[in-house]
């Protein structure tokens, strides 16, 4: 019965040092989470920026705000490596946003403006194919689909229809939208 009870005492003090641990552990990880919420928030400012996924997409807002772009396209090409897939589609769309509003405040003649665009539709189709119902992203796909027009791929009828003597072809240009 003695080794029992003492047996029962050693048993009960493992699981008292396991239960520290165990709280040691949450109580780090909380800290590390409020530590990185107040960061997000805005609470404290600070030249590091922490390494989650979250506290850089908050920093490339706010590098936007201040009028640096291209430091937040290198932030929000970093969250694109998390798993979260909300984060990362909401990170497509803000990159898509950066490139847009660089495109519209450029000139009609520039030829930057076009490539810029292209790459505006290209990470708001990244984020509709992330996350399909995305309406604001699928609306700037409109915007840029309007700046820059896409040719759609000649069909079969239009060259067979070339060839025919007194046949009339009429070629439109309009613009394909590739939405899932």
């Amino acid at each position: 019965m003695n080794k029992l009870f003492h047996l029962a005492h050693w048993l009960l003090v493992a699981i008292a040092v396991v239960s520290i641990i165990a709280i040691a552990q949450t109580g780090y990880a909380l800290w590390q989470t409020n530590k990185i919420n107040a960061f997000i928030i805005g609470n404290v400012e600070s030249e590091l920026v922490p390494e989650h996924f979250k506290a850089q997409f908050s920093q490339a807002f706010r590098d936007v705000e201040q009028g640096k772009p291209e430091s937040a396209l290198e932030r929000l090409t970093t969250v694109l490596e998390t798993d979260d897939m909300e984060l990362e589609a909401t990170a497509y769309y803000n990159r898509g946003n950066i490139h847009l509003r660089e495109a519209q405040a450029m000139g009609a003649q520039d030829n930057a403006r076009i490539a810029l665009v292209g790459l505006a539709k290209q990470d708001y189709r990244n984020a509709l194919l992330i996350n399909s119902s995305l309406w604001d992203a699928r609306f700037n796909l409109e915007l840029a689909l309007l700046m820059a027009p896409e040719e759609p791929p000649s069909s079969q009828a239009s060259e067979k229809s070339k060839g025919r003597k007194g046949g009339i072809v009429v070629k439109s240009l309009g613009f394909r939208v590739d939405l899932p």
